[in-house]
């Protein structure tokens, strides 16, 4: 093994997966697994006992300290949960909301004891960076994910465990001991500010997003548009921010001939500045080391290369934070720039660069192979996979850097050159083409499934395994289309296999759902309340690979709510409206409106109908009914689910066909407190239920 390096990151970064994905008996096996496959491999490259022993070491080391961090770090903190106690700690990062509130993240220490950061959800309290807060009392609660957002895996990477929950007696005191970072924060926000004032909304927030990673300012139908056209990776502060940035100083720095030694310090300083005020995220801390890497190595005169640098920057992660691991943003940000940096220069290696035409075709290859080596974790993590990323990275992502370039050079001069308007025009191009790129369904795969990832590994793994037993680059090449021409095939095949099953999926937060009805490709949406059951509403569909939908029927809030789906599933196509009342939801004279005479919407195998507040779906011979719990109970009826705020005088129709939304203490039934769960309906009257998370 000549790159002993490489070797001892796969083997440490190995033992992080395995001891952190899985548990009991399949923590055994699955390594046992590995390394067998790890000695076939090492027997083909010709590796030797040496070799062997020091990627073995490196993995037992990993599987060791990840275990350990869980137990002692991990296990001892989240102890805590659903206990009370007081909490003081500086805040490490927040966020402000246009509500007046806040989110707060604090390191220190629970009881005066035990050192933990934690999650806390409040009223803005004008806290800053360094700024100390004081919890008197508050209940600690496990942070845990839901079928919206796996806010447990989010936050877990940051070594973030627990919420404080009904906190008392909270107290600021103003420490200012984070002068520079805070100076940075608001000199983001000024310039931040600037973009958008001198371009507008839309094209200031772009270049927000492509300077700072900040995408709040960003409409989300313009987002969409991005992502669905391949080119949202350029608002991830990563290495393209950081090579830009480099460049750009050593370049002034050379100018002035200093020393070498002295400009890698200054480069140094002006890259971590970067990455503090894009609030730093992994892959720019990934990109900064690497940079590192590689510079230096030109300093001691030592070769170096892109995948050895990689290597050297996922280890120093992992060693630092064991559960970087969960990081989607690190997984990511490695294997695109694997694909990018490592996977697409050994594809296209060979390829010729004499003619114009050779470097088109070269630079395509290059960019379909770096797009195959992500998509896998692309499909796991998305809704939705550009396909036609490898031509639009050509074509528009270069005026996404010069607009890049431009802002980066507004920024480190202070806004001292006038050059924002140029970056105006060009940015309007790239929306516009965006948006009409995206309105093209060939544009992008839906992907919400885990079936899609799933099938994307395999087909990655045959690309490997075909890389490890010929080394032939037609072969690879041949391996990588066909995989890709599989996994859409596959992907497409999935989405359309359930199409003839009669589902009825209920999706929302608490005791407020939407009803979503699927069967033979359509697809109806009932909201029975609830402000964003609109979001779950469009994540059932993306999972579904669904993009249509027959009717949306609103049965509260319909002025709020019809906005809120409007935007939600605004790349879908929406049938029909109906609502309660009598005025048009903002002017929609084609909704259709309904008084509490209720509803009917009628097919040949099933009927949606509503009155007398009771909402029943007939499929066949089987019914399910959806009640509020402060309506009366119908006799005669399926499968029940009651909605709705249950109360201590609630009667609680415990029958073994009731599911109740809504939690009650001291209730022992299995399905009381439940929420996003799909039910299947056999036309002979059997149900069959199954979470969704």
């Amino acid at each position: 093994m000549k790159r002993k390096m490489i070797g001892i990151t796969a083997g440490y970064v190995s033992g992080l997966f395995f001891v952190s994905f899985f548990t009991d008996i399949w923590k055994l096996i699955f390594p046992i697994i590995a390394f067998l496959i790890y000695i076939v491999v090492g027997k083909l490259n010709k590796f030797s006992l040496n070799d062997f022993a020091i990627v073995s070491m490196s993995f037992a080391v990993a599987f060791a300290t990840g275990e350990l961090y869980t137990h002692y770090v991990y296990n001892d903190i989240i102890s805590y949960d659903n206990k009370t106690g007081s909490f003081s700690g500086t805040v490490s990062d927040y966020d402000v909301y246009d509500n007046d509130k806040a989110r707060y993240i604090i390191k220190g220490k629970i009881n005066g004891q035990r050192t933990a950061k934690i999650y806390f959800y409040s009223n803005e309290l004008n806290a800053e960076y360094g700024d100390r807060i004081n919890i008197e009392s508050c209940t600690f609660e496990k942070i845990s994910g839901d079928y919206l957002f796996d806010s447990e895996n989010y936050y877990k990477p940051d070594r973030i465990f627990l919420s404080a929950e009904k906190a008392d007696g909270i107290t600021v005191d103003k420490l200012s001991s984070h002068k520079i970072k805070n100076f940075l924060m608001d000199y983001r926000e000024k310039i931040i500010s600037d973009f958008r004032i001198t371009l507008g909304d839309d094209c200031g927030g772009f270049l927000s997003g492509m300077v700072f990673g900040e995408k709040r300012f960003l409409d989300g139908r313009i987002k969409n548009s991005l992502y669905r056209t391949g080119i949202g990776h350029i608002m991830a502060v990563s290495g393209l921010h950081i090579s830009v940035m480099a460049m750009f100083v050593m370049y002034l720095l050379k100018r002035l001939r200093l020393n070498k030694f002295v400009s890698f310090g200054i480069v140094n300083i002006f890259m971590l500045f970067m990455v503090i005020m894009a609030n730093t995220p992994v892959s720019a801390v990934r990109a900064m080391i690497m940079f590192d890497t590689a510079y230096s190595a030109g300093l001691f005169r030592r070769k170096n290369d892109t995948f050895n640098s990689l290597a050297v920057a996922v280890l120093i992660m992992c060693i630092v934070n064991p559960y970087i691991i969960y990081s989607q943003g690190f997984l990511l940000s490695v294997v695109g720039t694997f694909g990018t940096g490592v996977f697409a220069p050994y594809m296209v290696k060979n390829l010729s660069t004499k003619t114009f035409r050779k470097r088109i075709v070269r630079d395509f290859l290059a960019m379909v192979s770096a797009s195959v080596a992500i998509m896998p974790l692309s499909m796991l993590y998305f809704e939705e996979v550009s396909v036609i990323s490898p031509l639009t990275n050509i074509i528009i992502v270069p005026l996404c850097t010069v607009c890049m370039v431009i802002g980066m050079i507004y920024t480190l001069t202070g806004g001292f050159l006038p050059v924002l308007q140029i970056t105006g025009g060009i940015i309007k191009i790239v929306l516009f083409v965006s948006e009409k790129i995206s309105e093209y369904d060939f544009s992008y795969i839906l992907c919400g499934n885990d079936f899609t990832a799933k099938l994307a590994f395999i087909c990655v793994t045959a690309v490997v395994m075909v890389r490890i037993s010929t080394g032939n680059r037609k072969y690879i090449s041949f391996a990588t289309a066909l995989s890709f021409i599989v996994t859409c095939i596959g992907t497409e095949i999935h989405g359309n296999a359930s199409t003839d099953k009669f589902r009825v999926a209920v999706v929302g937060k608490g005791d407020t759902a939407s009803v979503v009805v699927s069967y033979n490709k359509s697809n109806y949406v009932i909201d029975l309340g609830g402000y964003r059951n609109p979001r779950y509403v469009n994540k059932y569909l993306s999972e579904n690979n669904t993009d249509n939908v027959e009717y949306i029927v609103l049965h509260k809030n319909v002025q709020s709510l019809y906005l809120s789906y409007r935007n939600e599933l605004d790349s879908a196509e929406i049938g029909k409206w109906m609502t309660y009342g009598n005025v048009s939801p903002c002017g929609d004279n084609n909704a259709i409106l309904f008084s509490d005479d209720g509803y009917e919407i009628k097919s040949a195998d099933y009927s949606i109908t509503f009155s007398d507040e009771i909402l029943r779906i007939i499929y066949k011979n089987s019914e399910m009914t959806f009640v509020s719990v402060k309506s009366d109970v119908p006799e005669n009826r399926g499968l029940t689910v009651f909605y709705g705020r249950i109360t201590k005088d609630t009667d609680m129709q415990c029958d073994g066909k009731s599911i109740y939304l809504d939690d009650k203490e001291n209730v022992d039934y299995n399905y009381s407190g439940m929420n996003n769960f799909e039910v299947e309906i056999n036309a002979d009257g059997l149900f069959r239920i199954s979470d969704m998370y």
